[in-house]
């Protein structure tokens, strides 16, 4: 096997960089490093002469860590579904086998058939199924959520918990 020779300057290189007694040199000369710290305006320690909110808050609970409220006006990124990449046969496949496991052979036995015009087929249970274990799982982690917001606001979470439980034709509608 041969070697390159970029292979061989590696170490060469990995010791140049390296300082051969450690230490290394300024970046910036006593001279230049006066001048700009010169020019930097003084800081001043702001001391808050009434305990802040945060303060107060922190003294009574040791535990909870409360950060001072803020506006975010950004979209909202993307959440987390993996099913947002997954082709429609591919999701349809995944719900199969989640509702084929969460039954016993005898019960997969007995739905497994169907009859047309009376029944859905079980692929539309399937997904049926499925997708409401999204939404309950979705709503679980809302309202876990919102039991961390009451401790800090409980207006805030009881007006978060109207908002989770308002009808779906009242949400407002994203503009095309």
């Amino acid at each position: 096997m041969k070697l390159h020779g970029s292979v061989l300057l590696l170490p060469v290189g990995l010791a140049l960089l390296c300082p051969a007694d450690g230490t290394e040199k300024p970046k910036l000369s006593e001279h230049l490093k006066k001048e700009v710290i010169s020019k930097l305006p003084a800081y001043v320690l702001k001391q808050h002469s009434e305990p802040t909110e945060f303060a107060l808050q922190s003294e009574i609970n040791s535990d909870l860590l409360v950060l001072p409220k803020m506006v975010v006006r950004e979209k909202r990124l993307p959440g987390n579904d993996p099913d947002v990449w997954l082709s429609d046969s591919v999701v349809q496949r995944k719900a199969m086998v989640a509702y084929k496991t969460s039954m016993t052979d005898f019960e997969w036995a007995l739905n497994g058939w169907y009859i047309p015009l009376v029944a859905a087929p079980p692929s539309v249970r399937a997904k049926d199924a499925y997708r409401s274990a999204k939404v309950s799982a979705e709503m679980g982690r809302l309202m876990n959520v919102i039991e961390a917001v009451e401790k800090i606001d409980p207006r805030d979470a009881a007006r978060l918990k109207r908002e989770l439980t308002r009808p779906a034709d009242s949400l407002p509608t994203p503009n095309p």
